[in-house]
């Protein structure tokens, strides 16, 4: 599981000097080196492939198209080089469909990089892709939210409750699932809803990023279950914290970190019972993985 691979974000970071994103695309061809070596049964992207902002959100201002059409390329050309028998799936984040999505930037996404939520299975596991976007700001796009609540709604209904992984790119939390409402997560009565909607109906791990750090936490329903909300740093750049700043939101941001040493992915592993083992490498080491 990888998120953020963000391509040109380490110059919002130098004053935005448009000194390109050669280090994020390194990082890109070293996770696919890696993907192609241990042969998962899947890969998938958890959202902000690019860093620059799609040009169609209203009220976004000095979005350079250009710019963005050129990262899209570069990350695909890289991404292409992912053995054909690995499946490789990219959900959207924020930079991807703008923090104010409407159907113009989704469907842009979509377009290029299939749908913005869906459900597929692998070795018996039930994998569900949101677009945590549309909860997070849905107002250009409400029908297109209540379209996506509708077919999770469906999706949950089943009788059947296999083992399930979700995949977002905003957590519903980052350390607690009573956290306050901030930048970095979901707002707090959405995401007990939904938290308890999905661990009722089989969910056992959530997998997400945005935060360009590690953390996460558990879920504890009130029938007993548990489910265990995983925050995946970043496989471009790393963010550090700012002293003194709120750790929920922007203002809780430092510096930055980018490099073979910082940057990274997740191997994640589940058993036939359904139990998840899941553990974060650097560039630097994952290569002593089998």
């Amino acid at each position: 599981q990888m998120a953020d691979t963000q391509l040109g974000m380490e110059d919002s970071f130098l004053g935005g000097r448009r000194q390109g994103w050669a280090a994020e695309l390194a990082l890109v061809r070293r996770a696919v080196e890696e993907i192609n070596r241990m042969r998962p049964a899947f890969a998938i992207v958890c959202g902000d492939l690019v860093d620059e902002w799609p040009s169609e959100e209203q009220g976004r201002v000095g979005a350079d198209a250009a710019v963005r059409e050129q990262q899209q390329r570069d990350f695909m050309e890289a991404m292409r080089r992912v053995d054909e028998q690995i499946p490789l799936l990219c959900l959207c984040g924020n930079h991807d469909v703008g923090d104010r999505p409407n159907s113009v930037t989704i469907q842009s996404f979509t377009q290029r990089f299939g749908d913005d939520y869906f459900t597929f299975w692998c070795n018996g596991v039930r994998c569900i892709v949101v677009n945590s976007q549309l909860w997070k700001d849905d107002s250009d796009a409400q029908e297109l939210r209540e379209s996506m609540d509708a077919w999770l709604d469906q999706e949950l209904q089943a009788e059947e409750q296999p083992p399930t992984l979700v995949f977002s790119h905003v957590p519903p939390f980052v350390f607690d699932p009573h956290e306050k409402d901030e930048y970095f997560n979901l707002e707090r009565e959405l995401r007990l809803r939904l938290l308890d909607r999905l661990v009722s109906r089989g969910a056992v791990a959530w997998f997400c990023g945005h935060y360009h750090r590690n953390a996460g936490g558990v879920y504890h329903s009130s029938c007993g279950r548990e489910l265990e909300v995983v925050v995946t740093g970043a496989v471009g750049v790393q963010i550090t914290d700012r002293e003194g700043g709120e750790p929920l939101g922007k203002s809780g941001i430092g510096g930055h970190l980018i490099g073979e040493r910082v940057s990274g992915l997740r191997i994640v592993r589940v058993s036939d019972a359904g139990r998840v083992q899941h553990e974060w490498r650097t560039f630097a080491d994952v290569s002593s993985v089998e």
